[in-house]
C-alpha cells in the first residue's frame, strides 16, 4: 500500500506542477541561511519565567544534518516515507523538520493536544513510519495506539540542553517494543555523512477539521519555496521587507500559518525567531515582550485581543514595524486599538490548501481595516456565483484561488473533486472585491444564515456585537425556525455582567437590519476554540442541534 500510495502522490504532484512553481528545496533553506548568517541566533526559546535558550543558524544546520543521517542510517527510512511530528513549540521542532526534509522524507505535523485516538487516526491516514513526540506521551501511544512497527523518537522538553533524562533509553510498557524507541538526544549524537536527498513532497498538512474530519493537503517543496518568495516579495515590494530583526512566534508551529513564517520566511530573512511554548495564558508572552524588541509577529484575533486586555501590555506596549493577523476574522475594534497602541495590524488570508497565504493588507497607508487586502504576488483569484460565472466588483461570490502556493490536492483523492479543479481551489469563502482589488470576506459559505430568503453573515453580526463595551467575544450561528427558515443565535462572553439580552438587542438594532439581529442571546463563560484560537462555530451548531 505504501509504495502504491507514494507513487500515486508523486504522479499527482507531476500532473499539477505549475509553470514557475520552482525554487530551492525547503531543506536547503537552513543550509543557505547558515552560510549567510552563521552564528547569528535563529531561534530563541523563552520560558514563562524569562529563561532563554538559543539556536544559531549554524547549529540548526548541523543538528538537522545529524538528525537526517540518523533517520537514514539507523532507521533505514527511504525517500517519500512519512515522519509525523507531534511537538509543541520549541527548539527541537525546526531541527526535526529540516532534518526530515534533508533525508528526503515527508513531514506530517500533528496537533500535540490530540488524544491518542486522534493521533492514531492521522498516523494511519498518512502512513507514518516514525513519530517524533514528547517523551511523556510515548507510553500511552505504545500501549493504546496499536500500530505495529511504528518507530518513535522521544523529545525531553522544549529545549536542547538535555538533562540526565534526555540521555536515558525509553522504557516501553509491558508488551511494548523498546527497540523501536530512541531519544532525540541519542539521534543527534551520531556521526553520519551529510545527507542530500530531496523529495518533491514536503508536507502532509492536515486541515483544521473544524467542520468535520481533517484532510491532508499535499504540500510540495515547490509550494513552500514559492510561498516563501511570495510573502517575502509582497512586504519587500511595499517598502517593508522582513529582514534581520526579531519576530515573535506564539502560535503553534504545527499550524500552517505559524509554520509559513517560523519555518520559511524568518529563516530566509535571518530573523531571530523568539518562540513561546504556548500562548495560553497570554501572560506567557510577557517575558518575550519585556526581554526583546519585537519587530514582527503573526497571530489571530483572539491573541491580539487577549494582549490588549493585559495591563502589563498596555502599560508598556511594544512599537512594532507591523503585525499580521490571520486564521480568523479580525474584529475592527481589536484592529483599531492595536493600531493606536502598538502599530500597523495587517489582516491577511490563507488556508491550509494554499500553504497559508492568498492575500494580505499592504504595510502602507493603503491598508484597510475589515479587508483581507490584496492578492500577494502570483496569487490569482476569481469570485464566482453558484453557476461558476464571475461576478462584478461589489457583488459577493465564492473565492477561487490559483497560484504556485496551491496544494497538489488531498492525500485522499476522493476529497479532490469538490475542491480542486482546473488548477483552481474552491475556498468555500464568500467575498467581495472592490474597484481597487481589495478583498473583503463576508463569511464562510457554509456559515451563511438564510433568514426569510435574506443572507446573514455571522462575521458582520459578530463585529457589531464586539463594539459593545461589555462584550469580550461573540459567535453567531443559524438555528432552525419554523417562521423564517433559519434564525440568528448569538453566543456571547461578557467582560462584566452588566449587559443582558435586551441591552445587546438594542445595541445590534443601531447597526443591523432587523432580520440580522439575533433572536436569541446565550451568555457563556467561554467559547470553544481551536488550538490557534479560532472560535469553533461548528461545535456550537452541533450543541444547538442536539438540544
Amino acid at each position: 500500500m505504501e509504495t502504491t500510495r507514494a507513487a500515486a502522490v508523486e504522479s499527482l504532484v507531476d500532473e499539477t506542477s505549475m509553470p514557475g512553481a520552482v525554487g530551492a528545496h525547503p531543506a536547503d533553506l537552513v543550509t543557505d541561511a547558515a552560510r549567510r548568517f552563521g552564528r547569528r541566533v535563529a531561534y530563541t526559546l523563552v520560558a514563562p519565567d524569562g529563561g532563554c535558550e538559543t539556536l544559531s543558524f549554524d547549529e540548526a544546520d548541523r543538528l538537522s544534518d545529524a538528525f537526517a543521517g540518523f533517520l537514514i542510517a539507523t532507521l533505514g527510512l527511504k525517500p517519500g516515507n512519512v515522519v509525523a511530528v507531534q511537538l509543541a513549540n520549541g527548539l527541537p521542532f525546526p531541527i526535526v523538520v529540516f532534518g526530515a526534509w534533508k533525508a528526503g522524507l515527508v513531514v506530517s505535523p500533528i496537533n500535540p493536544y490530540y488524544t491518542v485516538t486522534e493521533t492514531r487516526r492521522q498516523l494511519l491516514d498518512c502512513d507514518a513510519r516514525v513519530l517524533v513526540v514528547d517523551a511523556a506521551s510515548v507510553g500511552s501511544i505504545q500501549s493504546e495506539c496499536g500500530i505495529p512497527d511504528l518507530g518513535m523518537i522521544a523529545v525531553h522538553g522544549p529545549g536542547l540542553k538535555f538533562d540526565a533524562a534526555g540521555d536515558q533509553p525509553i522504557h516501553a510498557p509491558s508488551g511494548g517494543k523498546a527497540e523501536r524507541c530512541w531519544t532525540l538526544a541519542a539521534a543527534l549524537d551520531g556521526e553520519y555523512p551529510a545527507p542530500h536527498v530531496r523529495h518533491p513532497v514536503a508536507l502532509y498538512q492536515y486541515t483544521g477539521g473544524t467542520t468535520g474530519n481533517s484532510k491532508a493537503a499535499i504540500i510540495t517543496a515547490a509550494n513552500l519555496a514559492a510561498t516563501k518568495s511570495m510573502v517575502s516579495g509582497f512586504f519587500a515590494g511595499h517598502g517593508s521587507p522582513i529582514a534581520g530583526g526579531t519576530a515573535l512566534t506564539a502560535l503553534p508551529l504545527y499550524h500552517v500559518f505559524a509554520f509559513l513564517f517560523g519555518m520559511l520566511v524568518y529563516i530566509d530573512a535571518g530573523t531571530n525567531n523568539v518562540i513561546v511554548r504556548a500562548a495560553a495564558p497570554v501572560s506567557n508572552l510577557r517575558p518575550a515582550f519585556e526581554g526583546f524588541e519585537i519587530d514582527w509577529m503573526a497571530g489571530v484575533d483572539t491573541l491580539y485581543g487577549g494582549l490588549l486586555g493585559e495591563e502589563w501590555f498596555k502599560a508598556s506596549p511594544p512599537r512594532m514595524k507591523f503585525a499580521i493577523a490571520g486564521g480568523a476574522a479580525l474584529r475592527p475594534t481589536v484592529a483599531l486599538e492595536w493600531e493606536r497602541l502598538v502599530g500597523p495590524l495587517l489582516e491577511g488570508y490563507g488556508l491550509t490548501e494554499t500553504t497559508g497565504i492568498v492575500s494580505c493588507n499592504p504595510p502602507t497607508a493603503a491598508r484597510r481595516i475589515g479587508s483581507i487586502g490584496l492578492p500577494v504576488t502570483s496569487s490569482q483569484v476569481r469570485i464566482v456565483d453558484e453557476a461558476g460565472a464571475e461576478v462584478a466588483p461589489g457583488t459577493s461570490g465564492e473565492l477561487l484561488v490559483r497560484g504556485p502556493q496551491v496544494a497538489a490536492g488531498y492525500l485522499d483523492r476522493a476529497n479532490d473533486a469538490d475542491a480542486f479543479f482546473g488548477g483552481w481551489f474552491r475556498t468555500g469563502d464568500v467575498v467581495v472585491v472592490d474597484s481597487l482589488g481589495m478583498l473583503t470576506i463576508m463569511d464562510r459559505k457554509k456559515d451563511m444564515i438564510l433568514v426569510s430568503g435574506f443572507n446573514v453573515y455571522p462575521n458582520e453580526v459578530e463585529a457589531v456585537l464586539a463594539t459593545h463595551p461589555d462584550v469580550a467575544e461573540a459567535a453567531v450561528i443559524g438555528i432552525a425556525s419554523e417562521r423564517t427558515g433559519e434564525a440568528v443565535r448569538a453566543y456571547v462572553v461578557l467582560r462584566k455582567n452588566t449587559a443582558n439580552a435586551s441591552e445587546l438587542d438594542r445595541h445590534c438594532r443601531l447597526s443591523l437590519a432587523a432580520y440580522k439581529v439575533p433572536k436569541e442571546f446565550v451568555i457563556r463563560p467561554h467559547l470553544p476554540k481551536s488550538p490557534v484560537g479560532k472560535i469553533l462555530r461548528a461545535q456550537l451548531r452541533t450543541s444547538a442541534a442536539s438540544r
